[in-house]
């Protein structure tokens, strides 16, 4: 336990009159785990918090980005020796928590009066399991900005007892892990400040392949317009829960305004779980853009919900600069549907990507294979569909429950023997099977997915005649097809 948590608030300790006499210093770590399919996008949730804690008054605050430093956390835990943090914040996915509590152990033991705090999508589903490591203070869950504040006001005052303290976990005299009650989601999303993109290192961004892989412009910005989906697909995320939150039209132009003014951002990717929930807001930043005559690109990754999205929508952000969209189906088969709770109108969705790619906008398909129950006829059937639809591309993921989705509820209630070891829940490269189906068999299916969707000559010259900055693009994109054709 750090003595900068367990020391009375009086005490003149050389560490308490050192901390009382300066600011904190803060450094917020994303933590890494190498993976197949190396993507990036800038850590826009340290950024928030870090953007929050300034706004709070505590300014002595710094970014390391693991991934994007390619860091092991042996080299990560020089960096921070070198910055000699107060606290240290580690962000983390599911994947991820293996390099998470590695670092953890490592500044523990070289800096033994940092407070540790863990948060992000996987300390916020397995507080319980991260306060375990006894190298973690504290664990900041769901949305952190407010919590972490609050916390580093109270380390900054010599707080002791965190009890009312929101959202954390915490340790008492004796050790104890201590939950607090969850603390309610910021509702006004407006009101707070922008990610802090002055601490990020912009050139090292324009790198690294970025969330989505294709790309017009390497000056990107990586965005959120709204959080959380209202949608209850029993594999997904409650990282922001399911009341959906929108940031104005006019705030989401502002923040891009100062992107490309200051920054020189030519290409924005939105990161939202549903960019298209209310389409009038939706339009009204294209039409923003549209009247900004900023010379950008846009580009939407992470997905639009595909029988909900009207073709006015479509043709505005083409005209702002959209070029590539995803949208996901998961599986085509109604019976799946139902099973994962997306029950999404296949129908409806056919026609919209028909529409869009008639547009000239690259249409990207994301699909699942391994539902609990899922058939091989139906794998077939998705697979099929999938080749037959107008998408120039499309991505054949595994499923993966991650801990605290519906899913992994489920699955663990039936007894299913889950691996222990996070980093098997790699999004594109897991064996984790659910289904009816034998796992050499999976394999084989998701092989022959990329083959019968890729191998068609009319969908290769409508990709090669769509992409963008051709000469980067197709020679990444070709060892891309034959790492996922080949993946397990």
């Amino acid at each position: 336990m750090s003595t900068t948590i367990t020391a009375d608030p009086a005490s003149t300790s050389p560490a308490r009159t050192e901390r009382s006499q300066r600011p904190l210093r803060t450094v917020l770590v994303q933590t890494y785990h190498p993976y197949t399919q190396f993507t990036h996008v800038h850590p826009l949730g340290i950024m928030m918090i870090a953007a929050n804690a300034r706004e709070r008054g505590h300014k002595d605050v710094h970014l390391v980005d693991m991934k994007v430093e390619d860091w092991t956390p042996e080299r990560a835990c020089q960096e921070l020796e070198r910055l000699k943090p107060d606290v240290v914040g580690l962000s983390a996915m599911t994947y991820e928590a293996g390099c998470m509590h590695e670092l953890a152990k490592l500044v523990r033991a070289r800096l033994p009066k940092a407070v540790i705090v863990c948060g992000g999508p996987h300390p916020s589903v397995a507080a319980d399991d991260v306060m375990e490591d006894a190298s973690v203070d504290f664990v900041v869950r769901g949305e952190g900005e407010e919590t972490f504040a609050e916390l580093l006001d109270g380390v900054a005052d010599g707080r002791t007892d965190w009890s009312g303290c929101a959202g954390i976990h915490w340790r008492d005299a004796e050790g104890k892990a201590v939950a607090e009650p969850d603390r309610p989601p910021p509702a006004d999303l407006d009101a707070m400040p922008f990610p802090a993109w002055d601490l990020v290192q912009h050139p090292k961004y324009h790198k690294v392949p970025r969330g989505g892989v294709i790309y017009a412009h390497k000056e990107f910005a990586t965005m959120f317009s709204s959080r959380a989906c209202p949608w209850r697909c029993t594999y997904c995320h409650n990282s922001y829960g399911k009341a959906f939150r929108e940031r104005s039209a006019e705030n989401v132009l502002e923040e891009m305004r100062l992107l490309v003014e200051d920054y020189g951002v030519r290409e924005f990717v939105f990161m939202d779980d549903i960019f298209n929930f209310r389409p009038e807001r939706a339009k009204k930043i294209a039409r923003g853009i549209i009247d900004a005559k900023w010379k950008i690109k846009l580009t939407f990754p992470n997905g639009f919900r595909g029988d909900i999205l009207d073709e006015e929508l479509v043709v505005l952000l083409k005209e702002a600069g959209m070029y590539r969209c995803m949208i996901a189906v998961e599986s085509a088969v109604p019976r799946i549907q139902k099973v994962m709770k997306k029950n999404l109108k296949i129908d409806k969705v056919r026609k919209i990507v028909e529409f869009t790619a008639r547009q000239g906008v690259m249409t990207h398909g994301a699909f699942m294979l391994g539902f609990p129950t899922e058939t091989e006829e139906e794998m077939e059937a998705t697979i099929e569909w999938a080749a037959s639809s107008a998408f120039h591309t499309a991505a054949f993921f595994r499923v993966i429950p991650f801990k605290g989705t519906e899913l992994f509820n489920q699955i663990q209630h039936a007894g299913f023997d889950l691996p222990t070891d996070w980093s098997k829940y790699e999004p594109y490269q897991s064996q984790i099977n659910l289904s009816e189906v034998e796992e050499d068999e999976i394999y084989k299916l998701r092989k022959k997915a990329y083959r019968r969707f890729y191998w068609n000559p009319r969908r290769l010259f409508s990709i090669f005649r769509l992409i963008p900055n051709k000469t980067n693009m197709l020679p990444f994109l070709t060892l891309l097809f034959a790492r996922r054709a080949y993946a397990r």
